[in-house]
């Protein structure tokens, strides 16, 4: 219990939180919304998906987290694992199945080959935040 008068989190916490979150973000990434719809395209003579919604593009900070599971997929085993980005607090509310494009980074060029997608699995929120974290998983191939 804090003292009458005082206040157990400073009201500028993360304020001065903010940027040294930033300047972790050693790399590079796009965050995009696919359509959920196909719609029909008449030169194409079928449905097609709409390009993706951009949500943003800017620093981020990856981290491996662990092995997620190995789900059966057509009689093979895939290998998952959870990856958490990190970005700024901003004004986009982020979704799962939200895709993040690892883009660039500083560190660790061996993260970008081959190209890694992965899908939004969960989006933490907290009444204090300072960074944005999405837990993610290595988007697995689909005909579409």
């Amino acid at each position: 219990m804090p003292l009458p008068n005082t206040h157990l989190i400073h009201p500028r916490f993360e304020q001065h939180h903010r940027p040294v979150a930033d300047k972790q973000a050693t790399a590079e990434c796009r965050v995009e919304r696919p359509a959920q719809q196909a719609v029909w395209d008449d030169a194409a003579g079928k449905n097609t998906y709409p390009p993706p919604e951009l949500l943003y593009e800017g620093p981020c900070r990856y981290q491996y987290l662990s092995a997620a599971g190995q789900p059966v997929v057509a009689d093979t085993t895939t290998p998952l694992a959870d990856v958490r980005i990190t970005l700024p607090v901003g004004a986009v509310v982020y979704q799962t199945n939200d895709l993040v494009t690892l883009t660039a980074t500083a560190t660790n060029p061996d993260l970008l080959e081959p190209p890694r997608t992965l899908t939004v699995v969960a989006v933490s929120g907290s009444s204090i935040s300072w960074q944005r974290d999405l837990v993610c998983q290595l988007r697995q191939p689909t005909t579409r």
